[in-house]
């Protein structure tokens, strides 16, 4: 009976508001390629009761290059963040999907263009093969295309298809293409390699596009995907991320942050990713990740759009 006495005091004070049962937040999704988004989640991810404490994270995969696949999960709201190209998100927006929000532009640098170590002068790639990775019509193609155009060279530009058959090309005199544009960590890996290895051709960063560019150019950004996120849940989220560039910066985290990111693509990509490129990647500062207002940069990612893509930037990149 005392049992039952209790249960009823218990009950009725739940009902009276006096106790309030902790519900369980849904996590945060949040979508990325295998590209130089996915550091600093990993990092995010392995430290979030750190970095995000109130909230639990998911982490999704992109469909690499796949932009139908990617449109499908965003319809069926299989995330609630994503991390993908500026100007893949202006072209999902022309093509319909009215809730997409551009969160920020984040990604600066992170595209390069590797030609032969004997390689003098970039006018010599004039009517070259260059190859691409991942592919045709991506950002590593049109951006180095543009900047290798505005010093007058104009290359013929092909597909690489997959790393490691890009990689069997680069290795030899006979095979190698006249350069490669790639994205990193792709770019750190193959200069790592080249030396782990003893390639027989050897490798180096020829052009910087963005550099060529103008300097900074927004290559990656991050984007919600509709409409019922809750606010907290984002601003909980670009916290976190702005807080996990700042511990980036510092070069005594660096080895950590390799490590991490290396388990990272091995595990959530199948990308197999040796720890001490990634580390290299950081030293050298080749990716530049800082998380931005659309507002702010609104005349930056214009003229980036437009002098690169010819795409007019939509209003609603800037009014959400």
């Amino acid at each position: 009976m005392r049992a039952l006495r209790w249960m009823g005091m218990a009950l009725l004070l739940l009902l009276l508001g006096g106790f309030t049962p902790a519900l369980a937040k849904d996590p945060i999704r949040l979508a990325m390629p295998p590209d130089p988004n996915a550091l600093p989640v990993f990092v995010l991810a392995e430290y979030r009761e750190r970095f995000l404490p109130e909230h639990t994270l998911e982490l999704v995969a992109n469909p690499a290059g796949d932009p139908s696949a990617m449109r499908a999960m965003m319809v069926g709201r299989r995330m609630d963040f994503a991390f993908f190209n500026l100007v893949g998100g202006v072209r999902f927006l022309q093509g319909g999907l009215q809730d997409l929000q551009l969160v920020g532009p984040w990604v600066w640098q992170g595209i390069y263009l590797l030609v032969p170590e004997q390689t003098d002068d970039l006018a010599g790639l004039d009517g070259q093969r260059v190859l691409v990775a991942p592919g045709l019509s991506t950002p590593p193609h049109i951006v180095t295309e543009q900047a290798l155009v505005r010093q007058g060279v104009e290359a013929r530009f092909g597909s690489s298809g997959g790393g490691m058959a890009l990689m069997a090309q680069m290795r030899t005199h006979d095979r190698a293409p006249a350069a490669v544009a790639a994205p990193e960590p792709l770019v750190s890996l193959m200069l790592h390699l080249q030396e782990e290895q003893d390639w027989e051709q050897r490798w180096r960063v020829g052009l910087d596009p963005a550099k060529a560019l103008g300097g900074e150019i927004p290559l990656g950004a991050l984007w919600q995907v509709h409409d019922d996120v809750p606010p907290e849940d984002r601003q909980a989220l670009v916290q976190a991320l702005e807080q996990v560039t700042q511990w980036l910066e510092d070069p005594a985290h660096h080895a950590e942050a390799a490590r991490i990111a290396a388990r990272g693509f091995r595990e959530f990509f199948n990308m197999p990713v040796e720890a001490v490129a990634l580390q290299d990647m950081l030293a050298g500062k080749r990716v530049r990740w800082d998380l931005r207002s659309p507002l702010e940069q609104r005349e930056s990612m214009e003229g980036y759009l437009d002098s690169v893509f010819g795409i007019r930037a939509p209003e609603a990149l800037f009014n959400r």
